[in-house]
């Protein structure tokens, strides 16, 4: 009975690993699983987009958002990455604007056919933006003639805004950020003397969408105005930026606060540049996790046997995640063993570093298997 099981498991992958292209094969996991981010600041001083290593705070790249003759931007407040097309979009301030300044334009930038594209006007006077998970662009006004900070929907296709409600108004320096759960936080003032800068967090209880609670400060974030805020999804902490100077800090959402760095310029805005990336060779890995995406399951036994099987499949990134047997070789009684071990009560389980204790190196290392990549960290 339990042969018979195996039996039509193994079949039932083989028939998959017939039929899948190598295209459909690749899309069962992310070899490499590693991601590098990197911050993208930019200034309402200048045109340019900098690329800084979130670690030093240092200048890897610049790019200018102007073309001359064409369009001449003055300064860039805020910037924000489309969650599904990866381009950027930026508040930008023109020379020579068909509409009165000193309101912006939305401006989109696409950073793999290096091409832009001034979306529309504004028609507000708007300070910093963020996308939502779906991809629906917010933004923040500085204070208006009628004393508040409108929160607004910007659209993608003509710059135009969608009121959502209003702040009471700041002496400047408006920034919000989605933070987890998309909730909205704001970060404002500091600007005029005697005032210190205030971060506030949306209150669901309230009638109105603006609605908000304070969050309390230390003295070292009201000792200067708010420059930017920026929440990092992967840390849950917000990057805080001040104003003189350009010290940043990680700040959680009750206020406390962590020294980062100190940014090389002014920044009026922060978006977090995240790409995958194959990861470096390393010891530790998951026996049975051949797709490498942190689990094991009957897609790595599909992974597995197309790379024996199916020329141009996507190769093993980790030649000992594939040795399911611990036996030091990779072929198909790997498969066998890693269905036996999915499907059939009492098999013989995978081997350590298995699923279930984690990453780790290969405690049995005598054979010549190696990682050239890996999931684990």
């Amino acid at each position: 009975m339990k042969s018979n099981i195996l039996l039509k498991s193994i079949a039932t992958v083989m028939l998959l690993c017939m039929t899948l292209t190598t295209s459909s094969l690749e899309a069962q996991g992310n070899p490499g699983g590693c991601f590098i981010t990197t911050f993208l600041t930019v200034s309402d001083q200048d045109d340019v987009v900098m690329e800084i290593d979130p670690d030093t705070l240092a200048v890897i790249s610049e790019t200018p958002m102007s073309i001359t003759g064409a369009v001449e931007v003055d300064g860039l407040r805020g910037i924000a990455i489309h969650p599904s097309t990866g381009n950027w979009f930026m508040l930008a301030m023109l020379s020579a604007p068909p509409s009165p300044a000193p309101s912006p334009w939305l401006l989109e930038y696409d950073p793999i056919n290096l091409t832009l594209n001034l979306v529309g006007f504004t028609v507000l006077d708007f300070n910093d933006l963020e996308f939502t998970e779906s991809g629906e662009l917010r933004a923040i006004t500085n204070t208006l003639t009628t004393g508040d900070s409108n929160y607004c929907e910007l659209s993608t296709i003509t710059g135009g805004p969608l009121d959502l409600c209003q702040y009471n108004g700041s002496d400047g320096g408006d920034s919000i950020a989605l933070g987890a759960g998309e909730e909205v936080f704001r970060a404002s003032g500091g600007w005029t003397v005697g005032s210190t800068p205030q971060f506030e967090r949306q209150d669901a209880t309230g009638p109105n969408n603006c609605d908000s609670t304070m969050i309390p400060l230390s003295a070292t974030l009201t000792a200067q105005p708010i420059r930017s805020l920026t929440y990092w999804d992967d840390e849950d902490v917000f990057i805080w930026v001040q104003a003189n100077d350009f010290p940043a800090y990680l700040v959680g959402a009750d206020g406390q606060e962590e020294l980062l760095g100190t940014f090389p310029s002014d920044v009026n805005g922060i978006a977090l540049l995240t790409i995958a990336t194959p990861c470096p060779p390393g010891d530790a890995f998951i026996r049975g996790d051949c797709n490498l995406d942190l689990g094991v399951n009957v897609a790595d036994a599909v992974f597995l046997l197309s790379s024996l099987f199916i020329p141009g499949a996507t190769p093993l990134g980790c030649r000992d995640s594939g040795d399911v047997n611990d036996d030091g070789g990779v072929n198909v009684a790997d498969a066998v063993f890693l269905l036996s071990s999915l499907f059939i009560p009492g098999a013989t389980p995978i081997p350590e570093p298995n699923i279930q204790s984690g990453c780790g190196p290969d405690p049995t290392d005598t054979d010549t298997l190696q990682c050239d990549q890996t999931s684990c960290p």
